[in-house]
């Protein structure tokens, strides 16, 4: 029944040219009854124009709602490849606080996918973040609960919610800029002394006398950070799409350090002429009221001669050199 009730709202958003009027309150997590007015008014706003824009397959008018430039750019090249629209018309959700403002999570939609190879769920959540005077700050299509859940009940045993949080708006963030080709976005997260380190699969002699027996060996390769955007900015160039997900997120915090954050992913890339799998390991640095930066990004294969890699043989941040708490 609840299949056949999203299609028929699908046709109706279809065929009815307007969506029903959608209506967004905060139930809890904030005591500024204006900023909570505003948020309420512009996330209702952003959701009304989403679900007029996908009933009548049109490109998103943000000019009216009141959003960063940045987060509207970002929103529309998302929406170039992934159309959506939201069921309910009456959502109430928790706002949640984060590094740079407020969060507003859960918000289901329904996908109708513009590119042709679209693998992913039918039905994503957003993910909007705000600043601290309710100004949408950015959308994003949300982690999966597990995850959400597993980094943030760690954080309320180390006392660190917020900086979990600004970790998983950035892994939330971080698929939308390869959807979007956003090269400025992911250059503007890493530090200007970054290190990027890539892992490539080869083949080597397994014994030095007989040529004919060959096994799998991981290569690195060493890139700093112009280096590193040059060749992301002809990847982009190269491949008509590019799609990035991620699963098995797992956030460490350093235990000499707590400033800086080992944070490993395991991701599936596919693009118009390449697809792999391999775990990904940010090294984040967090300083009060500054945004965090990347020092470290190390990409290695899932698995070498066929059998996957444990847990101890994935590159973790105490592989790494951290400076001692000042």
């Amino acid at each position: 029944m609840k299949r056949i009730a999203a299609i028929i709202t699908f046709l109706g958003l279809t065929l009815g040219g307007l969506a029903q009027d959608i209506t967004f309150t905060i139930v809890d997590g904030i005591q500024d009854r204006s900023v909570k007015q505003e948020m309420e008014k512009n996330i209702t706003q952003l959701l009304n124009e989403i679900n007029q824009a996908c009933a009548q397959e049109r490109p998103l008018r943000l000019d009216g709602i009141n959003m960063v430039l940045s987060g509207k750019r970002s929103l529309e090249a998302l929406w170039k490849n992934l159309h959506f629209y939201c069921e309910d018309n009456i959502i109430a959700e928790r706002c949640l606080t984060s590094a740079e403002g407020y969060v507003i999570r859960n918000i289901y939609t329904h996908v109708n996918p513009m590119i042709a190879d679209y693998s992913d769920e039918t039905v994503r959540a957003l993910t909007i973040r705000l600043a601290r005077n309710g100004q949408i700050a950015s959308v994003a299509m949300a982690a999966s609960d597990a995850v959400y859940g597993r980094i943030m009940d760690e954080g309320s045993v180390l006392n660190d919610m917020e900086r979990r949080y600004t970790i998983l708006s950035f892994v939330e963030n971080y698929r939308s800029f390869y959807d979007e080709k956003d090269i400025k976005s992911i250059e503007r997260v890493f530090s200007d002394d970054a290190i990027i380190i890539t892992g490539t699969v080869h083949k080597k002699p397994d014994d030095a006398r007989d040529s004919r027996s060959w096994k799998d060996q991981i290569v690195y390769k060493v890139q700093n950070k112009p280096q590193y955007i040059s060749g992301l900015r002809s990847n982009f160039s190269r491949n008509k799409y590019i799609k990035v997900t991620f699963s098995d997120v797992e956030v460490v915090r350093h235990p000499k350090n707590p400033n800086y954050y080992g944070v490993t992913l395991h991701q599936h890339w596919k693009s118009s002429n390449y697809e792999d799998d391999g775990y990904l390991l940010l090294i984040w640095e967090f300083h009060d009221g500054q945004d965090p930066v990347i020092h470290y990004r190390t990409w290695q294969p899932d698995r070498i001669n066929g059998k996957a890699l444990t847990k101890d043989e994935l590159i973790n941040i105490m592989d790494f050199t951290i400076p001692d708490m000042h």
